[in-house]
């Protein structure tokens, strides 16, 4: 009995041991990769014709073939995309992460039988809702912002017609080749960010240009909100950012369409959530300089609204 229960024991420490080092592996390889494969850029979407762009010119497309010609070397994700730079530095193509945006296989897995049929039919609705969303807030960029928000091409729906095949680098330096036709992209110019931006100016204690690129960002805002425009993400310092010297709104996946907001009462409400953001980081990271960058904001809302308006004076 001894030596069944010691050969027990022992099967069950190489069991752990197996669980755990398979465990590692798979942590360090989502660490080494942010898991980019192909599999998860990849998804087999029906044609929608409102994801549908209009032709390009002949120059659009000349310059659309010039960046892609180039390679592109993978420089990050957020919750929607992964991010590669061209090798000239001057644009980024996007990938969608489909992971996100598609049902799991745990839930493909559940049988088509009450009470699990409901569970999946809902799951798919939300993720559908999702997907449809972003797609929207892109092809909402590209029509009404598409040089606020640097797009160069958006490719929303399955094509035969781009003939383009790219390389990309992963995260580690492995060199992936890419069908155009067979994935959704965003060709977008590179951008800083607009904390990067502010950290930059405010590591050097050049509060003055600090203020001039806070400026611009509420001037983008602003430009936007005139076009029945704006985000719903509020998220001002990932958001948003520049192109050299012009202000840009980097991620539009959230972008709306709403007339009202081109209501002054109602676009300085969501100004203040923009605000808020803004000034939560600038609190945070910059507390010296918060007084000042506070002041100066407040007086750019009194300009714009006649007023200064925060969270605080909401009903």
């Amino acid at each position: 009995m001894e030596k069944k229960t010691q050969s027990l024991t022992g099967r069950l420490f190489w069991i752990v041991l197996a669980v755990v080092i398979a465990t590692a592996i798979v942590r360090i390889y989502y660490r080494a990769t942010d898991d980019f494969r192909l599999n998860n850029i990849v998804y087999d979407l029906s044609y929608h014709q409102e994801w549908e762009i209009q032709p390009l010119s002949s120059a659009e497309e000349t310059h659309l073939n010039a960046i892609l010609n180039q390679k592109f070397s993978y420089i990050g994700k957020g919750a929607q995309c992964y991010a590669f730079a061209s090798d000239d530095q001057q644009y980024v193509i996007k990938f969608f992460k489909f992971k996100h945006l598609k049902p799991s296989i745990f839930t493909d897995l559940l049988p088509s039988i009450p009470p699990f049929q409901h569970y999946k039919e809902r799951q798919v609705r939300k993720k559908e809702r999702k997907l449809n969303s972003i797609f929207a807030g892109y092809k909402l960029a590209y029509e009404k912002d598409k040089t606020e928000s640097g797009l160069i091409f958006i490719h929303l729906n399955p094509t035969d017609t781009v003939h383009k095949t790219i390389i990309v680098r992963d995260k580690i330096g492995l060199e992936r080749v890419i069908d155009l036709d067979q994935v959704v992209f965003i060709v977008q110019e590179k951008a800083q960010t607009l904390r990067n931006v502010l950290a930059d100016l405010l590591d050097k204690g050049d509060l003055t240009a600090a203020k001039s690129r806070i400026g611009q960002i509420f001037d983008l805002y602003l430009s936007e909100y005139q076009k029945g425009v704006y985000d719903r993400d509020h998220g001002v310092m990932h958001n948003t950012g520049f192109v050299g010297d012009r202000p840009i709104h980097l991620d539009v996946g959230k972008l709306s369409q709403d007339d009202n907001i081109r209501n002054p009462e109602t676009a300085q409400k969501d100004f203040a959530l923009v605000i808020d953001r803004m000034e939560t980081w600038l609190r945070s990271s910059y507390p010296e300089d918060f007084p000042v960058l506070h002041e100066y904001i407040v007086q750019k809302q009194k300009d714009f609204f006649a007023k200064a308006y925060s969270l605080k004076d909401a009903p």
